[in-house]
C-alpha cells in the first residue's frame, strides 16, 4: 500500500527528511499585505513578506487553503493522511474535511485521514513523524488515525514572541497582554491549550530570560517523547542556545531546529520561537 502525507504550510516542512517511501506535499496558506499576495510555497521570500508587513500601515490578512486545493492533493495515488493547523485558529481543517467529502463521493474506497493537529509548526512535525512511524509498522488506516489523534492530545507547544502585533490583529491574544509583552524588551511566553487555542503564561525580559522561561515551562509540562522540534523566525542563535539548554536538562533527546515557513513567520514575527515537545 502506498501512502501520501499532505499538510498545510503551518507545518514548516518542505520534505520528509530521511523518508523516501512516503509521498509528501504541502498546501499553501496565503498572506496578503496591501496589494501583494504572498503564497506560502517554495518560492516565498519570508524576509520580503516580514518587511512589507512591518512597514505597511494596513493590517495583513491570511487565507487558508481552499477545499479545491486540498482535493487536488487527495486525488493523487495512495492512501492519504492530511494534517492541518489547529481548527481553533483557522478554517484549514474544515476545508480539508470538505475536500475529503468531495473525493469520497467520487471514490468511496479511497482512504483519507484528516488530523486536526490542535497546534502549528513544530508540534505538527512531531505528529507527522509519528505518522511515518506507524506507516512503517504496517498499521491500518483506522489504527493510524486513532494513534495520531492520541499523539496530538499528548504533545505540546510553547512559544516565545517579542511582538504580538499580528496575533492581536487576528484576535488571537488580548490586546493589553500583547502590548505589555511587546514593549520594554519583554518577550511574551505562551502555550497551546488542549483546545488548540493560545494561552499566555507570562513574560520574560531579554533573550536569556526568555530561554530560561521556555526551559522552565517545558520542564513543568513534561516531554511527551524523546524528540523536540524548535521552529524559529530568523533567530537561529536563540534556537541553538535553547537546544543546548534542553540537551543539558533532558537525557537522550533529539532536538531539531527548523526555520519557520511563511505562515508561522507571519504569526511568530521576527525572532520568535515555537517549540513542539
Amino acid at each position: 500500500m502506498s501512502w501520501h502525507i499532505v499538510s498545510d504550510t503551518s507545518c514548516d516542512l518542505f520534505t520528509l527528511e530521511g523518508v523516501t517511501d512516503i509521498a509528501f506535499s504541502t498546501v499553501p496558506f496565503t498572506i496578503r499585505v496591501g496589494d501583494t499576495e504572498y503564497i506560502d510555497d517554495d518560492n516565498i521570500s519570508v524576509e520580503e513578506m516580514l518587511t512589507a508587513n512591518e512597514t505597511h500601515s494596513e493590517s495583513a490578512q491570511t487565507a487558508c487553503p481552499s477545499p479545491e486545493d486540498w482535493r487536488v492533493c487527495f486525488e493523487k495515488p495512495g492512501s492519504v493522511i492530511a494534517f492541518t493547523i489547529s481548527s481553533a485558529l483557522s478554517g484549514s481543517y474544515n476545508s480539508a474535511c470538505t475536500a475529503k467529502t468531495m473525493v469520497l463521493e467520487e471514490d468511496p474506497e479511497k482512504e483519507i485521514i484528516v488530523i486536526d493537529s490542535k497546534a502549528t509548526g513544530p508540534e505538527t512535525v512531531l505528529i507527522i513523524r509519528k505518522a511515518c512511524e506507524l506507516i512503517h509498522q504496517g498499521k491500518d488506516a483506522r489504527e493510524i488515525e486513532r494513534e495520531l489523534n492520541e499523539t496530538a492530545r499528548k504533545t505540546h507547544i510553547v512559544f516565545a514572541l517579542c511582538s504580538y502585533r499580528n496575533l492581536i490583529k487576528a484576535g488571537r491574544v488580548n490586546r493589553l497582554i500583547g502590548f505589555i509583552a511587546g514593549h520594554l524588551g519583554f518577550w511574551g511566553i505562551g502555550i497551546g491549550s488542549e483546545e488548540g487555542e493560545i494561552d499566555i503564561r507570562g513574560k520574560a525580559r531579554g533573550q536569556k530570560g526568555m530561554i530560561r522561561f521556555l526551559l522552565e515551562e517545558i520542564q513543568k509540562v513534561g516531554l511527551a517523547g524523546k524528540s523536540i522540534v524548535i521552529s524559529h523566525c530568523q533567530n537561529e542563535e536563540a534556537a541553538g542556545e535553547l537546544k543546548k539548554r534542553l540537551t543539558e536538562a533532558f537525557r537522550d533527546i533529539t532536538v531539531t531546529i527548523l526555520p519557520t515557513r511563511g505562515l508561522d513567520s507571519y504569526y511568530a514575527e521576527r525572532h520568535g520561537l515555537i517549540v513542539g515537545f
